[in-house]
């Protein structure tokens, strides 16, 4: 049986020799660590730079590679980075993707314990490069606050989503004319316009390449159009472009579709309106709210004698006006001054709808002017040239008057009615045998009032109702004739005959006093009395 003392002894020894063992273990792997670390920021004091193109390694990786577990198989190198680099910061796969999907580019800060390490990602080109490298260099590199920084990313990712969220395409293009970046909507427009459905491969494709080649101006906009697959027609767009300090660009397109179909309807509808005034005789000149010449037709050309081309530069009201005057298209006014005032009253007239005038010009033709309103201010004036028309009227005036003529020239009182029994036509002896002219009040006299005067200034004789039955007749009527003594014993025999349409024609003839007849109607007369 040991003794006492030896047991303690060698329990303390025992004890001793395991801390030191601890101890140095301790010792040693902090050293080891160190190294470590040592060469670690050794091969990161020149950046990393990983160069893929379609997710394929292209670049040579260093021979101290720490990210990618097995550089050789570039065809995985592009996984294996992301889970190499993944524990420096936990946004790493999200701007990966991102990077890789949309060429969206990004700078990370990472920490390694309490060491920063730089991640940043880009295109160039066709191909999207990856840098890796220390983001301190001893005392001479500066300090990044993380909360701030953190901040920074925050509002990054807050302006990334903000652009995503509109839906104007949005993108830029480096120097190259390759698109580095772009918008959710710009992805979109790419996808319908290739119809794909996968992941969008780098380089993006530039979408109205060809019609932004010179681009436009700062401010300005282009239109430029695309064939979309699934539509018939194409959409257009309104590009802006700005320039950056870098030799990049960044574009902006906004979707005119309803513009362009409004324009494309309203041009169609002009054409339309065009086409159809082109063979009316009637020019037709029409003026905006500023009063100045947007619409005219061919027959304004004719009737103004104005050459196309000064028409055609939009003229004011007043100046087409003035024009007309010089060449002699409209009365010739007796004094400038109030000539100039009697064209701020044709267009007020016109704009209430209530200018209709007739121009007797200087050549001797006459014009037909009509001023009416349009929507939205606009002033729409009709010429017509009615010379034709104002010389048949004066010949068939100046025949009227001559056959009224040869009618008062005759001894027989006449008298026509029409179908609906109104007067329409006497003569001088009518109106001297009946003592009134109903020429003063034709169209308001009829058969019923005609006859009431006859019977009231003739003896009583059956022939008035006989007239009144004979016009209101619908079968074929025959002529007929009477005789009549007026009050003061003058005899006249009354001859009734149709005429056409209806019309009946009453006539009054004296009878001489040589005839049986006269004498007969006398004997009669006196019997009654």
């Amino acid at each position: 049986m040991p003794d006492t003392a030896v047991i303690v002894l060698l329990v303390v020894v025992s004890v001793a020799a395991a801390s030191c063992a601890m101890i140095l273990s301790q010792w040693l792997l902090r050293r080891r660590g160190a190294a470590s670390a040592h060469q670690f920021w050794q091969a990161l004091d020149m950046p990393r730079r990983y160069v893929f193109r379609e997710g394929y390694l292209i670049s040579d990786p260093e021979e101290d590679e720490c990210f990618i577990t097995d550089p050789e198989d570039r065809a995985t190198a592009w996984a294996a980075l992301v889970e190499g680099l993944t524990p420096l910061n936990e946004g790493i796969p999200d701007a990966m993707q991102a990077l890789r999907h949309r060429g969206e580019g990004f700078v990370l800060i990472g920490y390694l314990g309490s060491d920063a390490i730089s991640v940043a990602g880009r295109t160039e080109g066709e191909t999207l490069c990856v840098t890796v490298a220390t983001a301190q260099e001893g005392k001479a590199r500066q300090a990044i606050h993380k909360g701030s920084l953190d901040g920074l990313q925050a509002e990054l990712k807050g302006l990334r989503a903000a652009l995503d969220f509109l839906p104007v395409p949005m993108w830029r293009e480096g120097a190259d004319a390759q698109v580095t970046w772009a918008n959710a909507a710009y992805f979109r427009l790419v996808r319908r316009s290739a119809e794909l459905d996968g992941p969008l491969v780098w380089p993006i494709r530039r979408l109205f390449a060809d019609q932004l080649d010179p681009p436009p101006d700062p401010g300005s906009f282009r239109r430029c159009q695309l064939d979309i697959p699934d539509q018939q027609e194409p959409s257009w767009y309104d590009v802006s472009m700005t320039p950056e300090e870098d030799g990049g660009t960044l574009y902006a397109a906004r979707s005119i579709d309803r513009l362009v179909a409004a324009e494309t309807g309203l041009r169609n509808f002009v054409q339309t309106l065009s086409k159809t005034f082109a063979h009316l005789p009637i020019g037709l000149a029409i003026f905006d709210k500023r009063r100045e010449l947007v619409l005219f037709n061919p027959a304004l050309l004719t009737l103004s004698t104005l050459d196309p081309e000064w028409l055609s530069s939009r003229p004011s009201l007043f100046a087409f006006l003035d024009q007309l005057r010089e060449r002699q298209r409209m009365p010739e006014p007796k004094n400038y001054k109030a000539w100039r005032a009697s064209l701020s009253r044709l267009e007020q007239a016109a704009q209430d709808g209530s200018y209709q005038e007739l121009w007797t010009l200087p050549t001797g033709q006459t014009y037909r002017v009509i001023g009416r309103p349009h929507p939205d201010g606009a002033v729409a004036f009709m010429f017509e040239d009615i010379s034709s028309e104002v010389s048949l009227t004066r010949q068939f005036r100046a025949d009227l008057d001559l056959y009224q003529a040869v009618l008062d020239e005759g001894e027989a009182a006449l008298a026509v009615f029409s179908k609906d029994g109104q007067l329409i036509l006497s003569n001088d002896a009518y109106a001297g045998l009946w003592g009134i002219d109903p020429r003063e009040m034709l169209g308001t006299m009829g058969l019923v009032e005609a006859t009431r005067q006859w019977q009231e200034a003739t003896r009583p004789a059956p022939v008035w109702g006989d007239i009144r039955a004979f016009a209101s007749q619908e079968a074929e009527r025959a002529a007929w004739s009477d005789d009549i003594v007026m009050a003061d014993g003058r005899a006249l025999e009354c001859r009734v005959a149709p005429l056409k349409g209806g019309a009946m024609m009453v006539s009054f003839v004296r009878l001489s006093k040589t005839t049986e007849k006269l004498e007969r109607l006398r004997e009669v007369a006196g019997g009654q009395d």
